[in-house]
């Protein structure tokens, strides 16, 4: 347990950080709601239906519809998915960087321990930041009196947390392959970034529409998550990344020479 909870402590600015801003913009974005609820609709009804869907409208206009368009399709996954990131590409690499990493392995610790720990403190990271916007939107409801349900908001921090998974799961790939810090992060924002475009781009050109198969961001809130709950084979997907993801790099880790 030193390595995991090493981990966490290594990374607990970040986790504070983000935190913090997710914190904000929640509470800050719940008020808004307050302030154009009840004109929400026709405010919607200015810009093309087009728009409307690339930004994650639909036809729900209660509050958990709100929040789907302006909370879940981008800004969430932002937060999240930038934080699983950082944390994700720098487990590992940073510490092969920093020569930091022979430390631990001279202890007797095996490499499948190191890897493990240093892989469960970045799920624990994504619990904390995912529970405390939860409970960020639970504290926004009593605060501003809206309507939003306890399972509103559990789809929303489960749908957060297996997206923010998957972008950390995929640098941590990268780490433990090309023990870099900056190419491990580099590969699980091209990802997200590429997956959020190709998931507008589907809903702009019929004629691409094949393109969302390979879109993260698809998978993550094709069903409209805090609206309308887990879609299985969307959540088998994505539960397919994290576990590819983990196995590939942990042989990878225990086959290639460590830099000291």
């Amino acid at each position: 347990m030193k390595i995991l909870i090493n981990a966490l402590i290594q990374n607990r600015k970040k986790t504070l950080t983000f935190s913090a801003a997710s914190i904000f913009y929640t509470l800050f974005l719940l008020y808004v709601w307050t302030l154009f609820s009840e004109t929400f609709g026709d405010i919607l009804n200015l810009f093309p239906k087009q728009l409307q869907v690339i930004a994650g409208f639909g036809d729900d206009l209660s509050t958990a519809g709100f929040l789907n368009g302006e909370f879940m399709h981008l800004i969430g996954p932002i937060i999240v998915g930038a934080f699983g990131i950082t944390i994700g590409s720098t487990l590992i690499a940073s510490e092969e960087e920093n020569k930091t990493i022979d430390q631990f392995l001279a202890l007797s610790i095996s490499r499948n321990r190191y890897y493990i720990e240093k892989y469960f403190s970045l799920v624990i990271s994504l619990i904390i930041l995912t529970t405390i916007i939860g409970l960020t939107l639970q504290i926004g409801v009593f605060i501003y009196d809206i309507n939003l349900s306890l399972t509103n908001i559990f789809y929303a921090i489960f749908g957060l947390f297996i997206f923010g998974l998957s972008c950390g799961s995929i640098s941590f790939l990268g780490g433990s392959i090309f023990a870099k810090n900056s190419t491990a992060a580099m590969i699980g924002a091209g990802i997200a970034i590429l997956g959020y475009v190709l998931d507008s781009v589907y809903k702009t050109v019929n004629s691409l529409e094949f393109v969302k198969h390979i879109s993260l961001h698809y998978y993550y809130n094709n069903n409209g998550l805090i609206v309308n709950g887990v879609d299985i084979t969307d959540l088998s997907v994505l539960l397919g990344i994290i576990v590819f993801s983990f196995s590939f790099g942990i042989i990878v880790f225990n086959k290639r020479d460590i830099k000291s």
